[in-house]
């Protein structure tokens, strides 16, 4: 029982590692990249376009990637979308260099890398689910550890992205990413047991299909999806903003960039550290629904006009409630679904949440042209508020008590019904 114990924390602590390896690169990327478009072509709308780009092909592929995930096994498909994606990023640089580096070839790159995230983010919580089992509490604590790794990766990223960018320059800040890729999947290579791929006793286009009736026919679920992708939507365009402020509001560098973007992703990292702490007196569900609801109290502040350090502030608090959603509610949702069915659903949830994130950041650089830089606040802070509504309105019409039933492994047309009582 010892040994399996350790080799349960060694797996977690792999897990943790790759996720600070990948996305520290990931973040040098998201400072070097916006940064790179906007000082050289001036143009906000076209800095938009790349990182919507990242996010589109989530939209169009997600939801089949997630049925090839399931084909291949979680675990293998973590790997090879680390070595794609190492391919790819290294693509930019190098393209760069040679002189064959043109913005319609930057946008399919960009693209193309952005492919693999949903598929990718599902196979890493049907890992963790795997490691854990099906207990709620240990699964919340453990994805409250996963969101906190990513947070420390928002720490560390966007400071060392801007201070890199100064010293080195982007192309090879994009290469120092792509290698990245190769470190983390090293790392669940090394670390991580393959448990094989699930049994397939349905082709993959019928199993995409139950995974969406599931998350359909059950409105917790469905409400909280809906939900989430709306606040994503308000959520990105509020973090693609930042450089836009920075440049047109504070008049300040790229230095600023990282800063701000740092303060986001230390409050984050607070929440998914605070998060096991607070589990312990209430549950999953009452701690996602009432973080998810105090993110947009925190960004009423944005109505205002502040100064750089307020707006540092308000990114903070903000990442602290959005640190103690994620865990929870991706518990929430693992457990609510037939375990032969986790990683295609996820894929789901995932491509609908970016979804939103993809319409924000294709909207946001035509705001702030339009409108300036207050109204886009204002408008994200409104519809932050109408996505948390309807995450509330799922909880409190179907979640208050619920205590979710242990999966069923076999075919059947979802999560049996939870019985009411306490949260273990």
């Amino acid at each position: 029982m010892t040994g399996e114990a350790d080799r349960g924390r060694r797996e977690v602590a792999a897990l943790l590692v790759a996720e600070v390896a990948s996305l520290t690169g990931s973040q040098l990327n998201t400072v070097a990249l916006p940064w790179f478009v906007l000082t050289t072509t001036g143009s906000v709308v076209r800095m938009s376009w790349v990182m919507a780009a990242y996010f589109l092909p989530v939209a169009l592929f997600g939801i089949v990637g997630g049925g090839w995930a399931g084909r291949v096994g979680a675990r293998r498909w973590m790997i090879l979308s680390d070595l794609c994606r190492f391919l790819l990023t290294a693509a930019v640089p190098t393209l760069y260099a040679l002189g064959g580096l043109s913005f319609p070839l930057l946008l399919l790159l960009v693209f193309l890398t952005g492919a693999f995230w949903a598929p990718y983010m599902a196979s890493q919580q049907t890992v963790l689910a795997a490691m854990t089992g099906d207990d709620e509490q240990a699964l919340a604590r453990s994805g409250s550890l996963l969101h906190g790794a990513t947070r420390t990766a928002v720490v560390l990223g966007p400071p060392a992205g801007a201070a890199l960018v100064v010293l080195l320059g982007a192309p090879t800040v994009l290469l120092i990413d792509a290698m990245s890729f190769l470190v983390a999947a090293a790392l669940v290579g090394w670390g991580v047991t393959d448990r094989g791929r699930p049994p397939e006793d349905s082709p993959m286009r019928s199993k995409v299909s139950e995974a969406v009736g599931v998350l359909r026919r059950d409105r917790l679920l469905f409400f909280w999806s809906v939900g989430t992708m709306i606040t994503e939507g308000a959520g990105q365009a509020l973090l693609a903003a930042v450089p836009v402020l920075v440049r047109l509001q504070f008049r300040a560098g790229v230095s600023m960039v990282g800063a701000l973007l740092a303060c986001f992703g230390a409050g984050a990292l607070a929440g998914s550290l605070l998060a096991p702490l607070v589990l312990r007196r209430t549950t999953a569900v009452g701690l996602a629904t009432s973080a998810k609801v105090l993110q947009v109290a925190a960004l009423l502040p944005l109505a205002f006009a502040l100064p750089p350090w307020g707006f540092a502030a308000v990114l903070a608090v903000w990442g602290i409630f959005v640190g103690l959603t994620n865990g929870p509610a991706t518990a929430v949702r693992l457990l609510r679904v037939p375990v032969r069915l986790r990683t295609e659903a996820m894929a789901v949830v995932t491509t609908v949440t970016l979804l939103g994130g993809t319409v924000g950041l294709l909207l946001v650089g035509v705001a702030f042209e339009q409108l300036g830089t207050r109204v886009p606040l204002a408008i994200m802070v409104a519809v932050q508020a109408v996505g948390a509504a309807l995450f509330l309105l799922g909880t409190v019409r179907f979640g208050v008590g619920l205590r979710p039933t242990p999966p069923r492994t076999g075919i059947g047309d979802g999560p049996e019904k939870a019985r009411p009582g306490r949260t273990r």
